[in-house]
């Protein structure tokens, strides 16, 4: 039988033109594709409707040049790539996202098309070649009503990766012991997250004793080559006399030194987390349902020497960055960016990624434009209408178009609270929306 893992990375291509004589086509050949990678009828037919939104727009603006198109078999997501063969330098023209909402007189319907689009997959973003991406993740059931399975205090056990059905067990009785701001929340779905650590998006161990029993475990998954972001541990029922929250840890670092990454930052942790083997990193404060605010805290180790960084920063973001590097003994030149009145594409575009069950969204800048103030207004506007309490903007201080958005974020009502190191091309900075 074919398991998940030989069907990820399954790739199909077609060499088409933008031109709306091959639509139909090329339609086709996504939504085939799609259903051949497993994907439901119901989702395969989202992600055909996002593709002719972006096969339209590109064409209004395109048309007649040659098109590739690429579906990928993520195992959990089905991604397309619409390539272009441009100029790097000259994306699209109107670039419209000016956050959702309904249409206004005198918006650029074609163009709008991206907006529209993007309400129907999970991610869409902007290639270097000026193309577009999709992916839609793949529907999975949810783990049900959640039962706690007592376990009982194992003093010997097994730190291993486990096999599929433990791990779904072990995703399942995270569910059921810790609250929602402790994991992610992929972990609602069981079946999802076996397909993710066989893809490679997560890896996992479990501590197990001489039976079927699973008692506890860590996840983590990489991001970008230089840092790796941790979640746990997460125990049942064990007592901390046992060592198994230090045991997790140390088969996390183990397996986490064999790779390139200089630190591992721990976004979920429990109250599990043994002391001694992280840094404070810092926190946000996270608002819940009923308005009031809690501090979640993110931990941080240094894996290896960090080999220093220049970053750029405004004027306005300098003083932060000095503070967090002191605190962190992080080696950092930082360059001041200094405005010279240049002239910006007219239209900027920025990403969104949600989590819904904690009610928190994550904007990025994609691609940067003059009317990026009222394109940055209307999301927050938008983001809160649909009621999102917790709203980050993510700044990767190797890019200075996104370095010089920082007046705009504080005058939008954002403030820096997180340095994370390595988290992008250099060190990346959240902020957090404060009302």
């Amino acid at each position: 039988m074919e398991t998940s893992l030989e069907r990820a990375h399954r790739e199909t291509r077609l060499a088409t033109h933008l031109d709306m004589t091959y639509f139909s086509l090329t339609m086709s050949f996504i939504e085939e594709s799609a259903a051949a990678f497993g994907m439901e009828a119901q989702d395969a037919g989202r992600l055909r409707l996002a593709s002719e939104e972006i096969f339209t727009y590109l064409a209004e603006y395109r048309k007649g040049e040659a098109l590739s198109v690429e579906t990928e078999d993520g195992c959990y997501y089905v991604g397309v790539k619409f390539l272009l063969h441009a100029d790097p330098d000259s994306p699209p023209p109107h670039l419209p996202e000016r956050g959702p909402g309904p249409l206004e007189p005198g918006d650029d319907l074609a163009s709008m098309g991206l907006i529209i689009a993007s309400r129907f997959v999970d991610r869409l973003h902007m290639l270097e070649d000026g193309g577009v991406g999709l992916v839609k993740e793949k529907t999975y059931p949810e783990a049900g009503t959640l039962v706690r399975t007592p376990v009982p205090a194992l003093a010997r056990f097994h730190v291993a990766a486990p096999e599929n059905e433990a791990l779904k067990h072990f995703v399942r009785q995270v569910a059921a012991y810790y609250g929602p701001q402790f994991f992610p929340v992929d972990f609602c779905f069981p079946g999802k997250v076996v397909d993710m650590v066989a893809q490679g998006q997560y890896r996992v161990l479990v501590a197990t004793g001489g039976g079927a029993e699973v008692a506890g475990g860590i996840m983590w998954r990489t991001e970008g080559a230089r840092l790796i972001e941790a979640f746990g541990p997460y125990l049942f029922d064990q007592p901390p006399q046992y060592g198994m929250s230090e045991a997790l840890v140390d088969g996390l670092l183990m397996e986490i030194a064999k790779t390139e990454a200089f630190c591992v930052t721990d976004i979920y942790p429990t109250p599990e987390l043994p002391h001694g083997y992280f840094e404070l990193l810092g926190s946000i404060d996270r608002i819940k349902p009923d308005g009031l605010r809690e501090a979640r805290l993110f931990y941080y180790r240094q894996l290896k020497e960090d080999p220093g960084l220049s970053v750029w920063a405004h004027p306005d973001l300098v003083s932060f960055l000095e503070q967090e590097y002191e605190r962190l003994f992080l080696a950092r030149h930082i360059r001041v960016t200094t405005g010279g009145g240049e002239a910006r594409p007219a239209h900027a575009f920025f990403s969104l990624r949600f989590d819904r069950v904690l009610s928190s969204a994550i904007l990025r800048l994609l691609w940067d434009g003059a009317d990026a103030r009222e394109v940055l207004e209307n999301h927050v506007k938008s983001l809160r209408a649909e009621g999102f309490s917790d709203i980050f903007f993510e700044m990767d201080l190797a890019h200075t178009r996104e370095v010089d958005l920082t007046p705009l974020l504080f005058r939008q009502g954002f403030a820096p609270r997180l340095v994370f190191p390595h988290g992008g091309g250099a060190d990346m900075v959240a902020f957090q929306y404060q009302g």
